[in-house]
């Protein structure tokens, strides 16, 4: 696809969520909801025609919707792989708007921070990006939504299992939070065994950005809550909201002991990370995830001077494949594509100064 095509798509008129966002370890949390509604089989045993029917159904009843600002409807089979994966990124979703390609839609609204996902898993899936930890109040902008849509068709519920889903463990409430938390201190001080022990809860799970537990890319811990079913939703936002506080609370006391104790060990990894950045000829997302995280930390500690109007943890999230293809000034291929993560950061760093 051609950079002049991709410009002009509206997706990628998309504001950027990070534009506002202040916080140095609490990055995001992303509240969903799924529902389905009860007139139809789940998607996965939907004909094409019955796709149709349910999406535009959902659609006509949502663009009414006083909490959506200007939805627009994209069709799956009108975006591309990149185009997809650029929704997939700026929302921090997981896995499905790949698989999405002939019955399946997204609907987002101006602000840029809802998103409707339309027969991809369940007939539905409202889902907010919250950048200033505000969670109470991101479920209650979705249950809105999902209200004013409840009382124009009939969601699938059983008075025993709560909300029905084609993925059993979504049952029941149907919430799902999760929280992205930026943990460096706590990653390299090898204390990260230790925090998920202390916290181990039974309702939450914890891993990295790819879902392993054993790799932390961009030192970036990803928590969210086990189960949905048999719990309601006051309780689950209240113990992911304790869980984040604890860990935010256990980073930045590591950070202080880190800025009284001049921890040399960790001087020296957010040196070579800066060097990384500033003199690497190809780059790949991961190991410039990880320098960029150390960078970051330097700068939360005064060890990396960073000139406005630079938000590193914009560039962070800016790094990934469909988000960078979109910033660049031409055309590239894949294959290029690390030279010119490497050719961006250049640029970046040449506005940073190492201050150790």
């Amino acid at each position: 696809m051609s950079k002049e095509k991709r410009e002009i798509h509206p997706l990628y008129s998309l504001k950027d969520v990070w534009e506002t966002h202040e916080h140095q370890v609490w990055l995001a949390s992303v509240i969903n909801i799924h529902r389905n509604i009860s007139k139809f089989s789940f998607p996965a045993k939907l004909d094409k025609q019955k796709q149709d029917q349910c999406l535009a159904l959902l659609f006509e009843s949502l663009r009414q919707c006083p909490q959506l600002e200007d939805p627009i409807l994209y069709r799956s089979g009108e975006l591309d792989f990149l185009e997809k994966e650029f929704l997939l990124e700026h929302f921090l979703a997981y896995d499905g708007f790949h698989q999405a390609h002939g019955g399946e839609g997204f609907i987002v609204d101006k602000t840029s921070k809802t998103c409707l996902v339309l027969n991809v898993e369940d007939h539905l899936q409202l889902m907010f990006v919250d950048t200033k930890q505000e969670v109470e109040k991101s479920w209650n902008h979705l249950a809105k939504i999902e209200g004013f849509l409840g009382k124009r068709l009939d969601y699938a519920f059983n008075s025993r299992f709560g909300f029905l889903t084609a993925n059993p463990r979504f049952a029941g409430t149907g919430l799902v939070v999760t929280l992205f938390l930026h943990i460096p201190a706590i990653i390299h001080s090898g204390e990260l065994t230790e925090l998920l022990d202390q916290e181990q809860e039974d309702e939450v799970i914890a891993c990295g950005l790819q879902g392993h537990s054993n790799e932390m890319i961009g030192d970036i811990l990803v928590a969210r809550n086990r189960c949905t079913l048999g719990l309601n939703e006051e309780y689950l936002l209240t113990t992911m909201r304790m869980w984040a506080t604890k860990a935010v609370v256990a980073e930045v006391n590591l950070r202080k002991k880190l800025l009284e104790n001049s921890n040399e060990t960790l001087k020296n990894k957010v040196a070579r990370s800066f060097g990384l950045l500033t003199h690497s000829y190809q780059l790949e997302a991961i190991e410039a995830l990880n320098a960029l995280s150390l960078v970051k930390l330097g700068a939360d500690l005064g060890w990396v001077k960073v000139a406005d109007p630079i938000n590193l943890t914009q560039v962070l999230f800016n790094c990934r494949r469909a988000h960078l293809m979109h910033l660049l000034d031409s055309p590239v291929a894949i294959p290029q594509l690390p030279k010119k993560r490497a050719e961006y950061l250049h640029g970046i760093a040449s506005k940073l100064s190492l201050m150790i």
